[in-house]
């Protein structure tokens, strides 16, 4: 059944770019039934009332709750790489749970412009087609010493690095409680700086292996919350 994140103050209207997929590409009809999303957990069953131009209206069925994600609340923080590899490491890890994504800015790291509306596209079209209730956030470019300053808000703060060797993810995660939120900080194609992850560790980051091959950057965050999920659904 086709799903549609809609703002909840515009609910049971559908318009924008979701309304055109609706009429022209899908080519739905009136009385065409459909799931709209409020993104904050709520589901509602619908069917299409009318159809205009650039807008859908729909007419709610009924509603509910979804619990489907998994239980900690992760942020991956992740250098940018390059080329369109950031694109990837969103949709991806939008299907595998992410809360929120924070694109960091490293001393390794390739500056480029903020394409924050297109992440957020992405974000939202893949939380669509895994059947997610919710929409991860997606930060503006954030600078690695910022980041490091949101560090003490989280239960939980990590930092997969390649020359760790005595600390590794999944001894860590079954000694540990399940917390209500965790930070990874992904390095960039080049990996962190040893000046980097001293003030990770100043700031209350904890370095780990993520096992004994050395992941690709575009690959980390989605281990990462692979082993999350199992540990901790």
């Amino acid at each position: 059944m086709p799903r549609f994140f809609v703002p909840k103050d515009q609910i049971p209207e559908i318009t924008g770019s979701d309304a055109h997929q609706i009429k022209n590409v899908l080519r739905m009809q009136k009385g065409d039934v459909l799931e709209i999303l409020d993104g904050e957990g709520v589901v509602h069953q619908a069917k299409i009332a009318d159809i205009r131009a650039g807008k859908v209206v729909c007419e709610i069925t009924s509603s509910a709750s979804q619990e489907n994600e998994i239980k900690v609340k992760v942020t991956i923080a992740q250098c940018l790489p390059k080329g369109k590899k950031m694109d990837l490491i969103i949709q991806k890890c939008t299907e595998l749970s992410v809360d929120k994504i924070i694109p960091v800015l490293s001393e390794r790291s390739i500056a480029k412009a903020d394409k924050l509306e297109r992440w957020q596209k992405i974000a939202k079209e893949a939380a669509e087609q895994c059947g997610r209730s919710t929409i991860p956030k997606i930060t503006s470019l954030t600078k690695f010493d910022d980041v490091l300053s949101l560090v003490s808000k989280y239960d939980l703060a990590l930092i997969p690095w390649e020359l760790e060797k005595s600390a590794n993810l999944k001894s860590l995660l079954s000694a540990v409680r399940a917390p209500l939120s965790a930070i990874f900080l992904i390095g960039p194609e080049g990996g962190f700086s040893h000046q980097e992850i001293d003030l990770a560790k100043k700031a209350g980051c904890i370095p780990v292996s993520l096992g004994k091959n050395i992941l690709r950057t575009e690959t980390a965050g989605m281990a990462v919350l692979a082993m999350l999920s199992y540990a901790f659904s």
